[in-house]
């Protein structure tokens, strides 16, 4: 990868590896990098231009590894530098880039710098992070500086009993908030990543970059300061969170031009995003969004049970249909995904895992790759890997165990309902290792593995899917050719189709020489196609066969049959 050009993001392909269940190389039952490095030829393969690797850096794990300790050292469970830099180096042999994770927001209470921030109320490191004062109720009860709720549930204040103060944990209790508002930090981080980019890295993902600027005075959230609420209006999406992020491209990533990054956009909206990401701005190449995810969720995330994670296929397309619109009107960018380290797998949530596992695998698939925006694939789509119904016991994730409480605390939720809603939604569904052959562990670990191995390995995997006549890695081998091949899928205009069908997405990318309609009965039932407007009288090439399907190859015409889960797109080319 040239380090001096900067990259076409836009025409890329990234992969995320979670790399605590992605490959264990030593035995130790854990992922690592050397497991990685083992499965570079495999992911090259899927058409990959750019791993994501999740943090490997020195961390205590309460948010395995997003509460970072060292953000220079490498994680003694994950190998060492070197192992780092043979990674590195051996991913761009391949002509593959590496692109770290920067947690910004927040460091670990075991950072260097929040440990000095401790020693003393005078310590220069004080101001690194946000203390403040709290008051006494009237029962003299201490309560922290104000209502805001925890994005794990909880306040989101710790106390400190030496200096009598409270400093803010938006995430985890042990995710301390860095204050951007100080050069110091800001000139911190910027040099933490001059350190990786430096190494050879050639790209960050940032870490809910969106929330690293708070509403000064810290005022209350929502309408009842006696209640706790999540402090959305002041701390995501703020005015100076654009000033920081421009003045890092200036100071960092202008002298980098190599570097690709996405951010992570918690609770964002289109507006925002295009802000991001648009490129005469100078913030970041693009964003992941999480509206898709949070479909039949309440208003209070994932563990909101309160609209029963009931969704349509309607409300599917009116929230894809509305980001697509308004960030191609407006200029910006997204990183598409359908799952990933923190949210269920893709196949359990939106498809049909269990009767049309496979062909809901594919369909999904073509969805993200044919949309406006980059595909990111996570570790394990590939063969339609599904969530795992862990027992309590078995829970690893602290966002799981938080939300088991809090559930029932909040929400008033009873145990056990509470228990199957976190069992739904736990990012433990995601975190299973990969499954790379149906013998001992999955192929993952010839030890003993950090958290329970899906059963359903001996039938789902990466040596029986290949060998299988209906490969989900093979599709995913010709769609990243698809897209690669046809430049209206990556940069034409996105104009949907059929708005209103109940079960039928549909829509068409148009570059002005190349244009192709994408049809995806997203649902497990025989749907008839019906005439499409934005397409009558036109021809269709190849004599109206598919230009790609993902099962049988249909001929176009209307009305026609579709088989559940069948994903067809043709070449209306002029």
């Amino acid at each position: 990868m040239n380090t001096h050009v900067k990259p076409d993001f836009r025409n890329m392909q990234v992969y995320q590896v979670w790399p605590r269940s992605f490959k264990d190389s030593n035995g130790d039952g854990i992922g690592d990098l050397g497991g990685v490095i083992e499965k570079l030829d495999y992911i090259k393969s899927l058409g990959t231009d750019m791993l994501w690797l999740s943090p490997v850096y020195a961390s205590g794990n309460r948010d395995y590894g997003y509460d970072i300790d060292d953000y220079y050292t490498i994680h003694s469970e994950f190998g060492t530098m070197e192992d780092m830099e043979r990674l590195i180096a051996e991913a761009r042999e391949r002509g593959m880039g590496i692109m770290m994770d920067l947690v910004a927001n927040h460091t670990s209470d075991r950072h260097e710098w929040f440990r000095k921030a401790l020693e003393s109320p005078d310590s220069p490191y004080r101001d690194y992070y946000i203390f403040e004062k709290g008051s006494m109720d009237a029962k003299g009860r201490r309560q922290p500086p104000n209502n805001w709720l925890s994005a794990f549930g909880g306040p989101a204040w710790q106390y400190h009993e030496a200096s009598d103060s409270w400093y803010l944990t938006v995430f985890t209790p042990n995710q301390c908030d860095l204050n951007w508002d100080n050069p110091a930090v800001r000139e911190g981080i910027y040099d933490i990543m001059r350190f990786w980019l430096d190494k050879g890295i050639a790209g960050y993902r940032m870490d809910v970059i969106n929330t690293i600027s708070k509403t000064p005075g810290l005022p209350n959230a929502g309408k009842r300061a006696d209640v706790l609420d999540f402090p959305f209006e002041h701390i995501v999406s703020l005015p100076k969170s654009h000033d920081y992020i421009r003045e890092m491209y200036d100071r960092v990533l202008s002298r980098y031009p190599h570097c690709v990054t996405v951010g992570e956009g918690m609770v964002t909206d289109p507006e925002s995003l295009n802000l991001y990401t648009r490129s005469d701005r100078k913030e970041l190449d693009m964003m992941f969004h999480f509206d898709i995810q949070l479909l039949g969720c309440g208003a209070l995330g994932k563990f909101d049970f309160r609209k029963l994670y009931r969704w349509s296929v309607r409300d599917l397309k009116t929230v894809i249909f509305r980001w697509m619109r308004e960030t191609e009107a407006g200029g910006g960018w997204i990183g598409n995904f359908m799952s990933n380290h923190d949210w269920p797998r893709q196949v359990s949530r939106f498809g049909d895992d269990r009767k049309y596992r496979r062909d809901s695998a594919k369909a999904i698939a073509l969805l993200n790759f044919t949309l406006r925006g980059t595909p990111y694939v996570y570790q394990g789509e590939e063969i339609g890997m599904t969530c795992i119904d862990l027992p309590r016991e078995d829970w690893r994730d602290y966002e799981a165990m938080n939300a088991f409480t809090a559930l029932q605390n909040m929400l008033h939720a009873p145990a056990w309902i509470a228990e199957r809603i976190v069992r739904k939604m736990s990012r433990d569904n995601s975190r299973t290792p990969m499954q790379w052959t149906a013998g001992k562990n999955a192929g993952f670990t010839d030890g003993e593995s950090w958290i329970r191995i899906n059963p359903n390995y001996t039938d789902i995997n990466v040596e029986d899917d290949l060998a299988h006549e209906d490969s989900i890695i093979a599709f995913y081998r010709r769609l990243s050719g698809l897209r690669r091949e046809r430049a209206e899928l990556r940069e034409g205009r996105f104009i949907p189709v059929l708005e209103k069908h109940p079960s039928i997405v549909a829509f068409i990318r148009d570059d002005g020489s190349a244009r192709s309609l994408v049809v995806i009965n997203w649902s497990s039932q025989h749907v008839v196609l019906p005439a499409i407007p934005e397409i009558a009288g036109q021809a269709i090439s190849r004599n109206g066969a598919p230009l790609f399907a993902t099962g049988a190859v249909t001929a176009f015409g209307t009305p026609m049959s579709l088989d559940p889960w069948e994903g067809l797109v043709y070449d209306f080319s002029r």
